[in-house]
Formats: structure tokens, C-alpha cells, sequence
């Protein structure tokens, strides 16, 4: 499926030259010795006229010998001289203070500077639960160990047993394999999905849960090729248009919030990973112009692209390091297209999320607020004491879908659950936000002002989290759907 381009016409995905962009620094810099020196002419003190001549004659005289062509500058005193330069030049930068000091003590306005601090912050601030100095790091990709085919047993959640897994994998590689049922029992798959997929299974199991890849075996290879090419039809149609009156805006948007996705994921700073989420989300706001691109997407897009291109990485690799750029043209663009498509459905479940006033979002928050009423109503009066608004830290929880509160192995784990709910996305969501809310409760409710509750809030220490975290999470998030919205929707329900 490999895709040629005329030699004159732009390249999909190519980055084009941009105008360089300067911010201004803040605070503004001052030096009190230059500003010392300027003195306003208004208020300058007249000077004799004669003086004035006199003192231009002395610095003529001064520096006369610098211009005169008979004297030589030594090359060696000239580079010495600019080194000097140099170097005070950088230590007088490194001296700048870019952003004012936080005081840790409590002040008249913290809750302004507390909420100043979070609208600037750029990454999560350093967990107090990451792991300690000279231990792994915890692989990007979660990887449930099959124990239909591995010695080793494990405990998917608490309580299940290691034969209970190594079932639910068996019946899994039957309804997924190539040479298995010609058609996937999709209430059987909602429910051996539920409590996490293995990773050599979960790229086929997500495409047929998010509707991609049809649950007939005898369809899969013509719709997944047909829905691939009409995807490759719409970036030739359209990705042309970027730079275009109407559109670049749109892309230039995408174009910034790409670079800061993962800052500390090799994977995502790859040239050719960001000329695919830039194809990705820019052909997605063109098809989508009443909601159009909003800050946040570019997240999603992640978990799908990571599943993905895991089907194609060794076995002995690390995905978050993996350079894209190894593998043939056609896989690439099997990768693109399936990511697109795959965080389409999931887009188009909560589509209200990202419209105007986003009234998705608006929605979903004041259910959270209403269920910690009930199910905590210490940790909710503690809040409302602090005049903490669930609007200011919950808004990202489902802006995001939780993926700037945890890693990304665990929110992959969570996404298995999310997409063997039949709402799991639109729904099942909220639940899991209040359980995440109450699973911190004790620590939220030791900070004792504004400022303490929304930085713990939005650095919550979930950096080692994995699948026993999100097994125990999903299970309280069950429990609390079937009790608050009086019917169980479950993963039999069709």
C-alpha cells in the first residue's frame, strides 16, 4: 500500500518551514546599573556646549589608535578577548530568573498563585510515588503475562486465580487468531477483555471492540484494507489544505501541541512520529467542523498508536524507544491508519466533550461533584470548605480521559476496560473518576489550604501504577455504576 507523491506537489506530512517565534521573557529583565544609565532627554541638565566638545576631543583621542591601519590586532588577545565575552554572557543568563519563586508559606492570595502555577505548568511535577534513584523504569508498554502459554502464573485482579486467566486468554486466542472462529461472540469478548488483554492479542482485540475490524473473519482483510485506503483518499484530498486561509490555524495548533505531547518519551520527539499525529489530528478536525480540533486530542491519540505500533516491534525491544523509522513504508502506514480510525470511534463517543462550551465536560464534572456528595461526603466537605471547584482539576480528567494522571502502561490497562464497556468512554468514565478521587481521599484531606489540595491534585503519585492499580480501580468504578445508576450495564449488554 505504499504511497508515491508528484515530485512538485507537497508531501503529506512533510514539515514545512516555519517563521521563527520569539516569546518575551517573564519577568522583563532589568539591570539596575543600565537602567542607571538612561536618563530621560526631557530631564537631562543642560551642558556647557564648549565641555561637551572638549569631552567628545578626549574620547577621539582615546580610542583613535583602534582605527588606525597601521596598528595589528594579535588574532590570539582577539579570540581570548571574545571568549570573556561569551562567557559572562552565559553566566549572566544563567543568573535570569525566568519565573518568579513559589513560597511554600501560605499567603494572603495563594489560591491565585496556585492556580497561575498550574495554568503554566507544562509537565507533571516530579511524583512522590516514582520510583526510587538506580531502579528499572517500568516499561512503556503493559505486558499481561499469557499463562495459556507461558509457565509462569500470575493474578490478573484480586481474587482471580492464575487458571481463571490462563481461560479467558485460551478463549481469546481462539476468537482472535487467524485460523480461529469465523465469527467473535462480541458479549464473550467484552467480558474476557474486561479485566485486561495480552499484549500479543490486544492490537486485533481493540480493533474489533472500538468497531474497526469486523467480527466475521471471513470481512477483516478487505474492510481493514478498504477503511486504510479511504483513509490514505481523504490525506491526499485534504492534508494540502493545511497551510491554507481557514485551516492554519487549525494546524499550527496541532503543530504545537504535538512536540509537547510525552516530552520524555523517545517515541513521540521522532520527526516521523510527528508527521503522523500531525496527518492524524489534522484530517480529523477537517471531517469534524463543528467541534474541530481542541488541545487534549492529540493525547488520545497515543494509547491507539503505541497499541499498534507494538504488533510490529520485537519482542527484546522497548516500544518507547523504538525508532519508527525501521520499519517499511506500508507498516508505517498501516499504523497511521488504524490509529486514525480507532481514536475516531472513540471521538465520536464523546464528541460533546469537545464542542462548543463543551457542555460534555460540563456535564460529566457536575456528576463527579454529585457522586463524592454520596459516596464520600468527608472528603467532598473537605473540598468545599478549601473552596476547591471540581471544575479546576476534573476538567483535565476528562479532557484527557485520565492520561495526565497516570503513566501510559496504565492508562493502555484501563483503555482494555474502557473499550470492553459498551459506554465505557461516555459513561463508565465518570465512575472511574469518582473511585480515582475517593483511592486518595486520606491524602487529600491531610492538605489543609487551597493551594496544598489542587497541587496534590494534579500530581497525584500514580507514576508506578500498573495492572493491579487499575484492576482494583475499574472494580470500585463497577461497583458504583451498578449501584448509582439503578440498571447494570455490563459487558453482556449488546
Amino acid at each position: 500500500m505504499s504511497r508515491t507523491w508528484s515530485s512538485g506537489g507537497a508531501t503529506p506530512g512533510g514539515v514545512q518551514p516555519r517563521p521563527a517565534v520569539y516569546g518575551a521573557q517573564y519577568p522583563p529583565l532589568q539591570h539596575a546599573a543600565a537602567a542607571a544609565a538612561v536618563v530621560s532627554p526631557s530631564r537631562a541638565a543642560p551642558v556647557n556646549k564648549n565641555k561637551n566638545a572638549s569631552k567628545l576631543q578626549d574620547y577621539e583621542n582615546s580610542v583613535s589608535d583602534a582605527w588606525t591601519t597601521s596598528v595589528q590586532l594579535d588574532d590570539e588577545h582577539v579570540m581570548s578577548a571574545a571568549q570573556r565575552v561569551l562567557a559572562q554572557h552565559a553566566a549572566a543568563s544563567r543568573e535570569e530568573e525566568i519565573m518568579p519563586p513559589v513560597g511554600v508559606t501560605p499567603m494572603k492570595n495563594s489560591r491565585n498563585l496556585a492556580m497561575q502555577r498550574l495554568a503554566i505548568q507544562k509537565g507533571p511535577l516530579p511524583s512522590k510515588g516514582g520510583a526510587a534513584e538506580g531502579t528499572e523504569k517500568p516499561s512503556l508498554y503493559p505486558r499481561l503475562v499469557d499463562t495459556s502459554t507461558e509457565e509462569t502464573t500470575r493474578s490478573s485482579a484480586k481474587g482471580a486465580g492464575g487458571d481463571r486467566d490462563a481461560a479467558r486468554f485460551e478463549r481469546l486466542r481462539r476468537a482472535l487468531s487467524v485460523n480461529g472462529e469465523s465469527e467473535v461472540d462480541m458479549g464473550r469478548l467484552r467480558e474476557d477483555c474486561w479485566l485486561g488483554i495480552a499484549h500479543r492479542m490486544r492490537p486485533a482485540a481493540w480493533r474489533i471492540l472500538s468497531g474497526y475490524m469486523p467480527t466475521k473473519k471471513e470481512r477483516r482483510e478487505s474492510t481493514l484494507r478498504m477503511k486504510r485506503d479511504e483513509y490514505w483518499h481523504y490525506v491526499e484530498q485534504y492534508f494540502h489544505t493545511r497551510f491554507q486561509d481557514g485551516h492554519s490555524d487549525t494546524f499550527r495548533q496541532i503543530s504545537i501541541d504535538i512536540p509537547r505531547m510525552s516530552p520524555l518519551i523517545q517515541l513521540f520527539q521522532q520527526k516521523l512520529v510527528q508527521e503522523i499525529f500531525e496527518r492524524i489530528l489534522y484530517i480529523w478536525a477537517i471531517r469534524h467542523p463543528a467541534s474541530g480540533y481542541v488541545q487534549g486530542i492529540n493525547d488520545l491519540v497515543t494509547p491507539f498508536f503505541v497499541v499498534f505500533l507494538s504488533e510490529f516491534v520485537p519482542a527484546h525491544a522497548e516500544v518507547g524507544s523504538f525508532d519508527v523509522s525501521q520499519l517499511d513504508i506500508e507498516t508505517q502506514q498501516l499504523v497511521e491508519a488504524d490509529s486514525f480510525w480507532c481514536v475516531s470511534s472513540l471521538l465520536d463517543a464523546v464528541l460533546d466533550n469537545y464542542t462548543f462550551a463543551q457542555p460534555g465536560i460540563q456535564r460529566k464534572v457536575l456528576h463527579l461533584s454529585y457522586l463524592m456528595g454520596r459516596v464520600d461526603p468527608a472528603l467532598y466537605a473537605h473540598l468545599k470548605t478549601h473552596q476547591v471547584e471540581y471544575l479546576q482539576f476534573a476538567f483535565r480528567w476528562m479532557n484527557n480521559i485520565l492520561m495526565r494522571e497516570m503513566p501510559l502502561r496504565a492508562t493502555i490497562r484501563l483503555w482494555d476496560t474502557y473499550l470492553s464497556e459498551v459506554n465505557g468512554f461516555a459513561q463508565f468514565h465518570g465512575y472511574v473518576c469518582a473511585a480515582f478521587l475517593r483511592t486518595f481521599s486520606r491524602q487529600i484531606q491531610a492538605e489543609k489550604d487551597f493551594q496544598g489540595i489542587m497541587i496534590l491534585l494534579q500530581n497525584l503519585p500514580t507514576s508506578t501504577w500498573g495492572d493491579q492499580q487499575i484492576c482494583e480501580l475499574t472494580a470500585d468504578a463497577f461497583s458504583l455504576m451498578q449501584v448509582f445508576d439503578g440498571t447494570k450495564v455490563s459487558t453482556s449488554s449488546n
